[in-house]
Parts: structure tokens; sequence; C-alpha cells
């Protein structure tokens, strides 16, 4: 079955829940290259209004990254999930990451030419998109640094990047967390992502009658919904800030 367009109209009881590399804002060869349209925050601010506060970043970047690109602390799972802000207040999930993982990964990656080793608070990437063709030997990296490290890891693939994560990293894990809570508990969940670390949100948001959308083309997904680029789902944002309803100023629904 051919995945739907969104709505064009939100309801005042919707969450809003945000991916952001590939999905909010284009690719780029590398995570600092990435560009953030300058009419992206304040339509982010608008919507965040709109939903009674119910709106929220859901990122395989570090909490520290999200807030480079969008600054002032707003809620927010980074890491994929193991770092979780709600209201201002920080929660990390996972046990101290072992720093060995990251040596040792390091090491290795030093020998693939054009492999970006990132290092988070509590995961490591390692980026190929320079060197496609490396990704074989960096998912045998990954998984052979996961059988070795002392404490239970796990991998997670995306576009042109492999992670070495805790089980905690889960962004729908992460989603079921915020919908616990206010302003989100008792809403709607809405969930835009790109890629195969999305999946576990877009199930999250479908149990709960939610809204799950895929931005991309990939046949192979649980969302409901489709857009085909960011630029695509920056328009539908902004549809969605200027529809007619008005702005909710009230912090819980």
């Amino acid at each position: 079955m051919p995945l739907l367009a969104p709505p064009s109209e939100a309801p005042m009881n919707w969450a809003l829940f945000l991916d952001i590399d590939g999905t909010l804002l284009d690719l780029a060869p590398k995570p600092g290259d990435v560009v953030v349209p300058r009419t992206l925050p304040p339509c982010l601010e608008t919507l965040r209004r709109r939903f009674g506060g119910a709106l929220a970043l859901v990122s395989g970047r570090a909490l520290a990254g999200v807030d480079r690109l969008f600054p002032g602390g707003h809620d927010a799972a980074g890491s994929h999930g193991v770092e979780w802000r709600l209201a201002g207040a920080t929660t990390v999930l996972a046990d101290p990451w072992p720093d060995e993982v990251t040596a040792m990964v390091e090491a290795e990656a030093a020998l693939l030419p054009g492999i970006l080793v990132e290092r988070k608070p509590r995961s490591v990437a390692l980026h190929y998109r320079n060197a496609p063709e490396y990704e074989p030997a960096v998912k045998a990296l990954a998984e052979a640094a996961i059988r070795n490290a002392g404490t239970p890891l796990r991998l997670l693939e995306g576009k042109a990047v492999i992670e070495i994560a805790p089980p905690e990293a889960d962004k729908g894990m992460a989603i079921d967390r915020f919908m616990r809570v206010p302003p989100y508990a008792g809403r709607r969940p809405v969930f835009a992502g790109d890629d195969i670390t999305d999946e576990g949100g877009f199930a999250a948001v479908n149990r709960l009658d939610g809204l799950s959308l895929h931005v991309g083309r990939s046949l192979a997904t649980k969302a409901h919904f489709r857009l085909s680029t960011p630029a695509s789902l920056r328009r539908w944002l902004i549809r969605l800030d200027q529809a007619p309803g008005g702005t909710s100023d009230h912090a819980h629904p």
C-alpha cells in the first residue's frame, strides 16, 4: 500500500516529535556541516506554543549537538534517547560509556581512509559517507567492538553511518517516555523521521494511534505517511504553523 500524504492541518491535541538529520535538515558530508534554515527555529517555536509545549526533538545527535543547532534547552532526546531532557532537566539512561571501546574503534578506523569517528557521551559513530567502499569493514569493526566489550552494547545502522550504542538507545522508548508525562500525556503523538533508527519511533506512535511520517523514499518503513525531502517536511511544518486555530499558551492539555 502506498504511503499517504500527511494532513495539512493539526488538531490542538498533537504531541510533535521530530528527528533532525535527514528529516528537519538536509544531510551533509559531515554532521557539523548541516545548515539550519533561518525560518525553521521560529516555526518550531510557534508550533511548540500551538501544542501546549508538547514538541520535542528526537535525534541521534548528543544533546550538546542538538543544542548547537537549536539553542534554548528545549525538550529533546539525544543519542537516540539515551539522553532525555524535559523542562530543562536532563536524565542519562545508560551506564558510563566504556572508553576502551572508543579507543579500539578509533585505532582500527584510522586504517580506513575517509572514515569519520564521532565520539558521543554514551556511544561512538562511524561515518562512511565519504568512503562508501568501506561499509563492510566498518560494520565488521563495530561488530567486533561489541563482541569484545565488557558491557552490553548494540549496533545501530543508519544512512552511511554505523553506531555502537547501549541497549537504551531507542527512539521508540524515548517517545514512550515523553508520552507518560505532561505536557505530552493524553495527546496524539506525531513523529517524523527518515532513517532505520527512526523505525522504533514509528512503531511507538503507531501503537498509540499516532501519526508516523517517513521523510524520503524508502519502501521498507513502518510509517503510514510520507514526505519526499526535508524541504517538503519544512514546508509542511510551515503550513501547520499558519493553519487556522491559533496557538495554545497552556502548559498542559
